[in-house]
């Protein structure tokens, strides 16, 4: 019986020796965590707002549509711990390990507790009252890349929008986020004035009347003040929306594409031109009459809301007015891009197969018919 009490009296004896052992560790490890959470830094996000974030930003969740393609962009898809679900065709052929990113299903009410699991310290997230309250009731830091209440009035505001979205991306990562995000700017600022140098020069009854299928329906659009628009603007078009007042993702009538009687449509979202090519409600546009319905290609984010868009703009323009662009290799560009942004080599066939609208699998399909 004595044997048994001094062995126990031994073990706790240990016991308190590893304890008292291990406290510097303990302390240490608090330390280092209290110091972390200290060390902080301001951001102007673009909607304006002033947010403090850690000063080192190793973990992200990419809520919004295109701030994984952004993320990615500026090289920071190894921090990326969630993202919204989404589909766009090149995503997974050109980041394999983003199938292993967790997913937000609904990236505009998320669940903050997974977002705690995954040790998120910001968030990328959408321009909603409501859900910016939540996430900062619990304790959760966010930042707007996309602000819907700012209006462009202009392509030089739009733009501008654009540039500032890519780098706040950059501002939020830090370090060499920072420096290709300026680098994208400049790329951004170089295509957009090579285009336009020569577009702007179409008078105003020259230019080609455009609608954009947004999907999934032939009557789904997206609103006067979008991306989309901006580009065909861009690229020499008179956007047919601009006489609609609508925003976001909008549902015209059949009656107003009539009336509006585009000459060209582009189809977007991986949907099929089929949508209008097959429907007797529009055999009779300029477009369908005409033959003058393209598809509008897709890659790591669909091209109407990611900095693809940069491409786009030359893809719309140059269909739009070939002898225009005949010294345009769309080929060349998108190879060029994704060598240089995405770090990942498109094959001449793949290349091509992006810009016939198709995934790496030969398919136009949008898997979410969202």
């Amino acid at each position: 019986m004595k044997l048994k009490v001094e062995g126990r009296a031994r073990i706790k004896i240990l016991a308190l020796v590893c304890a008292v052992s291990l406290l510097p560790t303990v302390f240490r490890l608090i330390n280092n965590r209290q110091a972390n959470i200290s060390a902080t830094r301001m951001v102007i996000d673009v909607a304006g707002r002033r947010v403090l974030i850690p000063e080192h930003v190793e973990r992200i969740a990419c809520l919004t549509g295109a701030s994984y393609e952004k993320a990615f962009l500026v090289g920071a898809g190894n921090r990326i711990a969630m993202r919204a679900s989404s589909g766009p065709p090149w995503m997974v052929r050109t980041n394999p390990s983003v199938q292993q990113i967790p997913l937000m299903h609904n990236s505009h009410n998320p669940n903050v507790e997974d977002l705690l699991k995954q040790n998120v310290q910001v968030v990328f997230f959408w321009d909603s009252p409501r859900g910016l309250d939540k996430l900062a009731r619990s304790g959760m830091v966010a930042v707007i890349p996309q602000p819907e209440r700012i209006v462009s009035t202009s392509i030089r505001d739009f733009n501008e929008k654009m540039k500032s979205e890519v780098r706040l991306y950059g501002k939020v990562l830090g370090g060499d986020a920072s420096r290709k995000a300026d680098i994208w700017s400049s790329y951004y600022d170089q295509k957009t004035h090579y285009v336009m140098e020569r577009t702007q020069r179409i008078p105003e009854a020259s230019r080609l009347k455009v609608y954009y299928l947004r999907g999934p329906s032939s009557l789904n659009t997206l609103g006067n003040n979008e991306n989309i628009t901006w580009y065909g603007e861009m690229a020499g078009a008179n956007m047919v929306i601009r006489n609609s007042r609508t925003n976001n993702i909008a549902k015209v009538s059949i009656e107003e594409i009539l009336q509006w009687n585009p000459d060209v449509v582009f189809v977007g979202r991986q949907y099929s031109p089929d949508l209008v090519l097959k429907d007797a409600k529009w055999r009779d546009i300029s477009a369908i009459r005409n033959r003058r319905v393209y598809v509008i290609p897709d890659g790591v984010f669909y091209w109407d809301s990611s900095s693809e868009g940069v491409l786009l703009t030359e893809y719309m323009a140059q269909k739009l007015y070939p002898d225009l662009f005949k010294d345009l290799k769309m080929k060349d560009e998108v190879q060029t891009y994704y060598k240089q942004f995405y770090h990942y080599e498109l094959t001449d066939n793949e290349a091509d197969n992006m810009l016939h609208g198709l995934g790496p699998d030969g398919q136009r399909k949008n898997h979410f018919n969202n």
